[in-house]
């Protein structure tokens, strides 16, 4: 009996002293400095080190940087979070048919939207709906809908939000016209075109959202219809399969659309050479980590157009200050491959062309703008970018300084719906 007793107690003491022995090597692993401070698997940079002060370590910050410190720099974390993922799916859980919005996208879920959805030049509308039920099952990851291996966010704003947005563009149209022409292009998700009669309380309709802005904006902005030319080309390549953007294609209808309202002749493709980075794994595949994804990676082709651009990249403190660089980011690849777009997030960079028509455009756009700006090149003799979520600098005084006579307003239909983005477009115009 006390032989049995004393070799429990022999384990135990086995037991806590690997315990012991694995937190402490996994603790010392994690003080030595590491080379990676960027996660590819997460595009997103790691905590650093935090910065001891008395006013954080009474504050508690200082131990909540050490736990943020040490979330992301343990030892192996990757093969941890891949074999995790793995074990999930090869027990095959799943989220339930549920519909999930964002809470501050959904305040008003039960409020009936404005379904007038004419525009105001009285164009005949292209019916939408959801498809057939075709007896594919979908589901929910972490407030994704995975669905045929692709993933795909799922919209619910609502109308009060898209005339806080309408809004703020009338804003911009009464300071600055008539001298500068404002348009305003509202980009819809992909889910749009691909859900099914089974799934159609997953989302907001798209148009009807779109037209509540366009309705409550004045009658001089000039609304680009883009929805309903991508729908024409909804069975092509127009959205990424792992990813929350649009594929150059996509940008490209929206581009047409955009030629449309504002009388330019678009370039055609068919005979443009383009370059494509292969294996792209997207933002929503490091979100959800789903295994159909994974066998499923995108491609990221960009065009090579013929006409010859300078291309620079600005600063938010010194007007008037550009860097020459090039359009196209080559070096970009992985799941990093979108930001081959203008060099992806930048505050602001201006390509310049041969084009001499007087016709001179700033952008004022979200992520999606990057795969979108690139084609303008081929109808303004200027075109700068600004993103509304990065750049600080004096943008009524920039305006001005470089001449521009046209202003688009692009955004996917989510930043027409959030406060954050609304007030970054907003705050733009008061930048000193």
């Amino acid at each position: 009996m006390n032989e049995q007793v004393n070799k429990n107690k022999t384990l135990q003491r086995i037991n806590v002293l690997m315990f012991v022995g694995l937190l402490t090597v996994g603790g010392i692993a994690s003080l030595i400095p590491q080379k990676q401070t960027i996660s590819k698997m997460e595009n997103r940079r790691l905590t650093p080190m935090p910065v001891y002060s008395d006013s954080a370590f009474w504050s508690g910050g200082y131990f909540r940087g050490l736990e943020l410190y040490y979330a992301d720099n343990f030892p192996l974390r990757n093969k941890w979070i891949n074999t995790s993922e793995n074990f999930r799916h090869s027990l095959g859980f799943q989220s339930t048919d549920i519909k999930i919005y964002e809470p501050e996208n959904d305040a008003e879920a039960n409020e009936i939207a404005d379904h007038n959805d004419q525009d105001t030049t009285k164009k005949k509308v292209i019916q939408s709906g959801p498809l057939p039920d075709d007896g594919e099952v979908g589901v929910i990851k972490k407030r994704v809908f995975v669905f045929k291996d692709r993933a795909f966010e799922m919209f619910g704003g609502g109308p009060a939000m898209g005339k806080s947005y309408a809004k703020v563009i009338n804003e911009y149209n009464r300071l600055l016209s008539p001298g500068i022409q404002i348009y305003n292009l509202i980009i819809p998700v992909a889910l749009e075109f691909e859900i099914t009669e089974k799934y159609a309380s997953y989302q907001k309709p798209n148009r009807p959202a779109i037209a509540n802005i366009y309705n409550a904006e004045d009658s001089n902005i000039k609304k680009v219809w883009a929805i309903d030319e991508i729908r024409k080309h909804r069975t092509e390549y127009i959205y990424f399969n792992t990813d929350h953007h649009w594929t150059s294609l996509g940008a490209y209808y929206a581009y047409r659309a955009f030629c449309k309202t504002a009388g330019l002749t678009p370039v055609s493709l068919d005979h443009i050479p383009y370059k494509t980075k292969p294996s792209f794994l997207g933002s929503l595949y490091r979100l959800t980590r789903d295994e159909g994804l994974k066998n499923n990676p995108d491609s990221v082709r960009y065009y090579l157009f013929p006409d010859s651009v300078n291309f620079y990249i600005g600063s938010n403190d010194a007007l008037g200050y550009w860097n020459k660089s090039s359009m196209y980011a080559e070096g970009a690849s992985g799941s990093n491959s979108y930001s081959v777009f203008i060099h992806g997030d930048l505050p602001i960079v201006k390509m310049e062309t041969q084009h001499k028509n007087g016709r001179r455009i700033a952008i004022v756009k979200d992520s999606y703008g990057n795969a979108f700006a690139p084609f303008l090149i081929n109808n303004y003799e200027k075109v700068v970018v600004v993103d509304q979520r990065y750049y600080t600098g004096n943008f009524i005084a920039m305006l001005r300084a470089e001449g521009i006579n046209e202003l688009l307003f692009i955004s996917n239909i989510f930043a027409a719906h959030t406060p954050f983005h609304i007030k970054k477009i907003e705050g733009l115009k008061d930048n000193k």
